[in-house]
């Protein structure tokens, strides 16, 4: 599933109404400041008039000092700025007030930084071609400054790391916050792996919640939808070579790919595979995966084979999870 003209046209109409809305709010502020600082529209004008007067110069054909006085501009534009930037603060605004206001700085809300979409662009097709609308609304209520230790035991200790569900979570929670301070350079994998209700899912929205605030394109799926769009979306040519469609391409090629609920999806040859597949090229292009399962290590092994389990027990961090169903905890809380 490609984007249509209609989406992409939507997207490009998304991308003009915020650079009209910052050019709404810049002058909003200008007039503001304007009527607050009437030394500062002199400056503007005298800022103008030099432009103009050196535009009218450069028509004239006076080459003989052109070069002298397009320094002598940038001088005296430059001292304008730094007047203006003090009338500003020492009126208590900040210096940058009238710069303007983008939603992605990166690209300056075009969509685009040269002739390559931005990364606020990608996120905008994932969005878009796989709602992720109710995921974004999850992120709202399940994130790092959301997450509460004090659900998890202090006395109920994991056998195999002798910590309590308390100091393991403890634990957890500060390793994923360095994954998402240490992503751009780090391309971790993780495993989560316990049973339903201890904290697996939340600690990836948390995750996700914070990759997407730093502008990185992030694809949360169940194992049942992503084996779903795989099926619809991957094409075979000759048997050997694989086109994907714009979905199937983030699929692969995201900044961070979340697949929820391993194995809770209808398990084939042809989802053994496909597993293999994402696995196999997500590693080879260097895009992290988050992958959370309640099947333990060995029964991962049992359902999708050596393959596919010795590569990611051998390049993913493992994360066992411990403890009492905490959607229980809070549950009972709130009664």
């Amino acid at each position: 599933m490609a984007l249509t003209n209609s989406q992409y046209t939507k997207i490009m109409r998304d991308y003009e109404e915020r650079q009209n809305e910052t050019r709404l709010l810049q002058d909003k502020r200008k007039n503001e400041v304007i009527t607050k600082i009437p030394e500062y529209k002199i400056l503007d004008d005298e800022a103008i008039d030099a432009s103009m007067e050196y535009a009218r110069m450069t028509l004239l054909n006076k080459a003989d000092d052109a070069d002298k006085r397009l320094n002598d501009l940038k001088v005296q534009i430059g001292r304008i700025a730094k007047q203006k930037a003090l009338l500003l603060q020492k009126n208590g605004y900040p210096a940058n007030y009238l710069d303007p206001v983008y939603t992605c700085p990166d690209c300056r809300d075009t969509g685009y930084i040269g002739t390559e979409k931005c990364h606020c662009f990608k996120q905008q097709i994932v969005d878009l071609l796989y709602s992720q609308s109710n995921l974004n609304e999850v992120l709202k209520a399940e994130n790092f400054s959301t997450f509460r230790l004090d659900y998890f035991s202090k006395n109920d200790i994991d056998p195999a790391s002798k910590l309590t569900c308390y100091d393991l979570m403890s634990m957890y929670l500060k390793n994923a916050k360095e994954f998402v301070a240490n992503f751009s350079t780090s391309k971790e994998n993780l495993l989560f792996t316990g049973n339903a209700g201890l904290g697996k899912t939340f600690l990836s929205h948390c995750i996700a919640n914070e990759l997407l605030k730093k502008g990185y394109t992030v694809l949360y799926l169940s194992a049942p939808q992503l084996f779903d769009i795989l099926r619809k979306e991957l094409i075979s040519k000759n048997g050997e070579e694989r086109a994907t469609t714009e979905l199937g391409r983030y699929v692969f090629n995201c900044d961070l790919l979340i697949i929820d609920d391993l194995g809770t999806e209808n398990i084939t040859e042809f989802t053994v595979s496909e597993l293999n597949t994402v696995i196999n090229e997500r590693l080879l292009g260097k895009h992290s995966t988050i992958i959370s399962t309640n099947l333990t290590p060995p029964e991962m092994k049992e359902t999708y084979g050596e393959r596919n389990f010795s590569r990611v027990v051998g390049l993913y961090t493992l994360y066992k999870f411990y403890g009492k169903d905490i959607r229980l905890a809070k549950k009972y809380s709130t009664l």
